[in-house]
């Protein structure tokens, strides 16, 4: 690597990379170790931190000489989110990162965002967002992002009960200067959260069974039998952190109303929640784990909610085609502007 500084995603990566590595060897950690290494000495003035002279002397010059040349002060936020992104997705490949712990992609977290903006036409309100399965705090990072770019004042929790990850997000939030408007968590979303309730709450909801059976219990949600579904438990916990009339967007399995169970979540939500919209997401998405997903969109009941009288249905096109997404988007516009 040379002496430049980093002046565009792909050099602040390449420095990234090399420190992390460099802390990979010296430390013998996993690549998403050394990723959440490297982000908190970042955050922490930018310098190595030494613990039972690990790493050694040397590597802490080398670490710092990476982390000056990484030059954050003066580059673009979004040059630092999108270089953090790709080294956790080296990190997703690397470590062999369970589906579960997977960054959501950009393409997807910008769709939210603008369905969020549509939704939410006021750019002078007062917004709070939660992702109560917050990850590396990618998706809620973009929704933030578009919603302070309109001139909307934002505020928000980030909860994930990975440690690695929650670190991530964190110091991502804060290399990106977000640290004074994200309270992050580290804990199990199910759990009893003290956290305020919100005016978005928006999710990639994690997917299989949940293990904790005597949690589950305080779930309506729950299987009388068995473990329960995660992805109907957190459903149903994001809507309980919703203030009256507040929006749910989010991903979920796209036959999650195709099951033997879905029945004990339809009960739920027709008690709580309107059903505004469901749109599948390109099948080209996720053919490496053959898992397809769909955005729902849900509003709480109380306040000014209502019921739209057509609900939005459809299949999101190719999201390279630009007159299709383009079509879509004018569609969605339509639908938001006479419907909610």
């Amino acid at each position: 690597m040379n002496d430049l500084k980093a002046t565009n995603v792909e050099s602040l990566f390449g420095l990234m990379d090399e420190a992390i590595k460099l802390l990979q060897t010296e430390a013998e950690l996993s690549y998403i170790e050394a990723l959440s290494e490297t982000l908190e000495n970042l955050s922490f003035e930018g310098k190595a931190q030494q613990v039972e002279g690990l790493p050694s002397n040397e590597a802490i010059e080398r670490l710092n000489s990476l982390y000056k040349k990484m030059n954050l002060e003066a580059l673009d936020k979004e040059i630092i989110r999108k270089s953090i992104q790709l080294t956790f997705i080296k990190a997703t490949k690397e470590d062999k990162l369970q589906m579960n712990h997977q960054m959501t992609p950009d393409t997807i977290a910008y769709l939210i965002a603008y369905f969020i903006g549509e939704i939410k036409k006021d750019k002078t309100e007062k917004l709070h967002v939660s992702d109560l399965a917050a990850g590396t705090g990618n998706l809620l990072n973009i929704v933030l992002a578009h919603l302070a770019s309109r001139g909307n004042e934002v505020t928000a929790e980030a909860v994930d009960n990975d440690d690695l990850l929650i670190s991530v997000a964190a110091n991502s939030g804060s290399l990106m200067g977000l640290a004074e408007k994200i309270h992050y968590t580290h804990s199990d979303s199910l759990q009893e959260l003290l956290i305020e309730p919100s005016d978005i709450m928006v999710s990639d909801f994690p997917i299989g069974y949940y293990p904790v059976n005597e949690r589950a219990k305080n779930y309506k949600t729950a299987f009388s039998e068995g473990n329960s579904f995660a992805h109907f438990l957190m459903f149903e916990q994001n809507v309980n952190y919703l203030k009256e009339s507040g929006w749910g967007v989010f991903i979920v399995p796209s036959d999650i109303f195709e099951t033997d169970k879905t029945s004990v979540l339809m009960g739920w939500l027709k008690e709580n929640v309107h059903i505004q919209a469901f749109l599948s997401l390109p099948a080209d998405l996720f053919h490496k784990n053959g898992m397809k997903k769909s955005i729902i969109i849900v509003q709480k009941n109380g306040g000014k909610s209502i019921q739209a009288e057509q609900v939005l249905l459809g299949e999101i096109p190719d999201l390279k085609n630009a007159q299709k997404m383009q079509s879509f988007l004018d569609i969605f516009h339509n639908w938001s502007a006479k419907m909610i």
